[in-house]
């Protein structure tokens, strides 16, 4: 392969693995769940410790499942910065800057959970890029970690409400 078309391949490969990260967002705030498990790996490497959630390697099944929680909120909002893809061989590690809006109605009152991170998502190449791993980093919480605590936790209430009718 000639130098400029190893360079050539180098920023496709970083594009692709960086539009994998983009689509995860994007599936997230638009519920499209068919599109986001079709994104990982059949396991996946979890680690949302840094806001009190899951550190596990799971099915991507189960992962998948356990952000459909998103559809009590009545909106969110996942935007990424910053987005950096460093190739290695048939392996990605894409970092970003995510700052996240979740927004839930209770009575007559929205509450408010944001927060300020850093996503790395670790991808595989397998028919294109699919994630193996990702790792939430909070950096902040721009209303207050126990506004975003409050929130999520009316977001679940009003989730498992609506799949137990």
């Amino acid at each position: 392969m000639s130098q400029g078309s190893a360079a050539a391949q180098a920023f496709l490969d970083r594009e692709a693995a960086a539009a994998v990260v983009t689509c995860y967002a994007s599936a997230l705030d638009a519920r499209d769940w068919s599109a986001y498990r079709a994104l990982f790996t059949d396991e996946i490497a979890i680690d949302y410790g840094s806001i009190g959630s899951l550190v596990a390697t799971i099915p991507a099944d189960e992962w998948t499942n356990r952000c459909r929680a998103l559809e009590g909120f009545d909106a969110t909002a996942h935007q990424l910065h910053n987005v950096v893809a460093t190739i290695d061989g048939d392996r990605a590690t894409v970092t970003s800057i995510v700052d996240a809006v979740h927004v839930v109605g209770v009575e007559d009152r929205a509450l408010l959970g944001d927060l300020i991170g850093r996503y790395t998502h670790r991808l595989v190449r397998q028919d294109g890029w699919k994630i193996a791993g990702v790792t939430l980093s909070v950096v902040a919480y721009p209303a207050g970690k126990e506004a975003f605590e409050a929130a999520f936790a009316a977001a679940r209430t009003i989730f498992a409400e609506g799949n137990t009718a």
